[in-house]
């Protein structure tokens, strides 16, 4: 039932209205103030009156539950998994000056979901600034398909945060409900196998992404498809089955009409970098990274492309481009506050300047990189720190300590 007390008092309020002056030639103050506390239920024709005076339709304070406003919410939720975000920002907004405090709370809350959700997707400083808690403490008014897309996005938020290991099991949590109430998403498959990369599990990364990639073949959805072959391009470089991830990556590459978008060719191009850079064939490299820096528009993207060109300048000697690209890259991690970033660029500041044996920088990742590495789950990052101490520390001859890093390194690649 609609809080027609909420309503009169939010348009009230909006209108810049006194008790005193809205209720002049409609009733007393204290009737109006009774209506506001929700203590009595005014007459159609004193509503009529105030609606009329307060220039706030009618119509709006009688429909205000009615079903297609939780349709409109929804749909504003497909077109933001679609990437659709010329339209979803039009429905956004369109949502926005909608929704007021008068409306029902698990309609407030469903919208409040579905906005962090478009927040995040469009990668606004707002989202990752706002405080979580304020998501979390939702999660009662949400039931069946509701508490399904709470788990989903609380998922998506916590893998933009450089948070695998949260994000699984908001995704595992998802998937009990798909399967439960039966129903179908195969982007939650397409987050899983995401996730799995992130945490460096390849293989069951390729479970998930079979499993998404199939559905959306029925749903002849090529954007999604495509990114399930870049899927499978990054977990099997992970595997260091080079050829096969070749096979994947530059069969997108070549092909209509999945390279439709100038993002997906972005990341493409990101991602065969990345893997040259895992093959150590550093020139080859460069101009993909390049490439896909210059066609990101999100600065999220483009830092983690400045991360590996830096990286792979370093280890062709070129230490001034190294240094100007970590330069750049760090002024967008603190820009955006990203954690995993800032931790990638400074290990390989440390390298650029010869102080990975440093006590210093040990001391340093022992105490923050190493406990922060482990706890988000970023393992392929961790096992690159626990090379890195290890080579450097054998190279000054501190072969104990060298020793136990390689030890660490070989526990993580189990």
């Amino acid at each position: 039932m609609t809080n027609i007390g909420a309503f009169i008092q939010y348009y009230r309020t909006k209108s810049g209205f006194t008790q005193k002056d809205l209720a002049n030639g409609i009733c007393s103050i204290s009737y109006l103030s009774k209506i506001e506390n929700g203590t009595i239920e005014p007459s159609h024709d004193v509503i009529m009156s105030l609606c009329d005076k307060l220039d706030a339709p009618y119509e709006d304070l009688i429909s205000v539950e009615n079903e297609d406003l939780h349709d409109d919410i929804y749909n504003l939720y497909k077109l933001i998994t679609k990437k659709n975000f010329n339209e979803a920002k039009s429905s956004y907004t369109h949502l926005k000056s909608m929704i007021t405090p008068f409306h029902q709370l698990q309609t407030l809350h469903f919208f409040r979901l579905i906005e962090f959700y478009y927040l995040v997707e469009t990668k606004q400083e707002d989202a990752m600034n706002q405080p979580i808690e304020q998501i979390h403490n939702m999660k009662e008014s949400f039931t069946g398909e509701t508490l399904y897309l709470f788990n989903k996005i609380l998922g998506v938020y916590y893998i933009h945060c450089a948070y695998p290991n949260k994000a699984i099991n908001y995704f595992k949590d998802a998937e009990r409900i798909l399967v439960e109430y039966s129903l179908k998403d195969p982007d939650l498959y397409y987050l899983l196998a995401a996730t799995y990369t992130r945490m460096e599990e390849p293989v069951l990364s390729n479970h998930y992404c079979q499993v998404a990639k199939e559905q959306f073949i029925g749903e002849f959805f090529y954007p999604k498809i495509t990114d399930c072959y870049v899927l499978f391009g990054i977990n099997y470089t992970l595997l260091k089955e080079f050829e096969l991830a070749k096979q994947y990556l530059f069969q997108i590459l070549d092909s209509r009409p999945m390279m439709d978008s100038e993002l997906v060719t972005a990341n493409l191009k990101h991602n065969i970098g990345f893997m040259y850079c895992e093959m150590r064939e550093w020139k080859k490299a460069i101009p993909y990274l390049e490439d896909a820096i210059h066609s990101f528009k999100s600065f999220y993207e483009k830092l983690h492309s400045y991360h590996l060109i830096a990286k792979a300048h370093y280890y062709l000697q070129e230490i001034e481009q190294s240094v100007s690209y970590i330069e750049q890259g760090e002024v967008i991690s603190k820009r955006i506050n990203d954690v995993k970033l800032k931790c990638q660029l400074e290990i390989l500041t440390a390298q650029v300047n010869n102080e990975v044996g440093e006590s210093s920088f040990v001391e340093k990742a022992e105490n923050k990189w190493i406990p922060y590495l482990t706890e988000v789950g970023e393992r392929h990052t961790l096992k690159e720190l626990y090379r890195i101490l290890g080579e450097s520390l054998k190279e000054r001859e501190l072969y104990k300590l060298s020793s136990y890093y390689f030890q660490q390194l070989a526990k993580e690649s189990i």
